[in-house]
């Protein structure tokens, strides 16, 4: 079966984000002033479903519950107007989850997280359409580490392929040997800017410790390496005046999966989702996600890039 007949089926919680800027974080016991307030959605899975759906891939968002309030409202359009397809309700009782993200002028980031019932909610989500899926993409935060290994117990009965998502998390003893012999198992971190040297060594870490086909780690303004057991891929990142980072790196993974879905190759794979990373880090929260002519465009015309299908 080819890989571009079915959807991408994106696992992960569903919150609203509330996105605050400042000049730069306070000492302890010390204020900041805010200069912006926007609103977004989180984790990384919703946004990746989105930036699939904006390249022309189907995709299908398997997510908690959200609330009938203006919070649940907000997510909910938000979700539909980029056609995100999902299993997600919506009800009186439940409250939307919510995070806020504060960033600074060096794009360096906090979260606050507040989730209600989220762990409880996932850990019973229907995954039958894991049967269906051409590739599974897993977020596999800490928080919700019980739910993603149902998930991946769910995705090797299914024999999808998977990216599973730290991150920037630890992998766990229990996730590593809940993956362990998982086939075509893409597995992605990240490292902080600064720590951009350390990013293949992680890369290597993580193939082994996930006995992963792939490991791929992002490091911001400095690319993004993947490492196989056979090849070391390493691709830069696109020259953008930066006006966020907000799911950056889901960005990066929508891309990253369009390409690995219609079986291009896993430096071309990584081109896209550097391209995809880099315009949704150049445009307005509330700007359209970048298409696919868009970021054909900007490949083309880049030097130092290879060619993209």
């Amino acid at each position: 079966m080819l890989l571009e007949q079915g959807p991408v089926v994106c696992v992960s919680y569903l919150a609203l984000a509330e996105l605050w800027t400042v000049p730069e974080f306070p000492e302890a016991n010390h204020g900041a002033e805010v200069r912006s307030i926007e609103w977004s959605v989180a984790a990384d899975g919703p946004m990746t479903a989105a930036v699939l759906a904006s390249l022309g891939a189907p995709s299908f968002l398997i997510s908690n519950d959200i609330g009938d309030d203006e919070h649940g409202r907000f997510v909910h359009e938000w979700l539909q107007h980029r056609d995100v397809e999902m299993s997600t309700a919506t009800g009186l009782e439940v409250v939307t989850p919510r995070i806020v993200v504060a960033a600074d002028d060096d794009h360096t980031r906090t979260w606050f997280a507040y989730l209600p019932g989220v762990v409880e909610n996932l850990e019973c989500v229907d995954l039958s359409p894991l049967a269906s899926a051409s590739f599974v993409y897993l977020d596999c935060y800490q928080l919700i580490e019980h739910a993603a290994i149902r998930a991946i117990e769910a995705g090797r009965a299914a024999e999808v392929p998977m990216l599973l998502n730290l991150g920037g998390s630890d992998l766990s003893e229990a996730v590593a040997a809940a993956l362990r012999g998982y086939p075509n198992l893409v597995i992605q971190t990240n490292v902080d800017d600064t720590a951009h040297a350390e990013a293949p060594a992680v890369a290597r870490s993580l193939l082994a410790s996930a006995d992963a086909t792939w490991a791929v780690v992002t490091a911001g303004s400095f690319g993004a390496v993947a490492i196989s057991r056979s090849e070391s891929v390493s691709v830069p990142a696109f020259p953008v005046e930066v006006r966020h980072t907000h799911c950056a790196g889901a960005a990066f993974s929508g891309g990253l999966l369009y390409g690995l879905r219609a079986e291009w190759s896993m430096e071309q794979s990584m081109v896209l989702g550097s391209a995809s990373g880099a315009l949704r880090c150049a445009r307005g929260q509330a700007d359209p996600l970048p298409n696919l002519d868009e970021l054909t465009a900007m490949t083309s015309v880049a030097s130092g890039y290879c060619g993209i299908p």
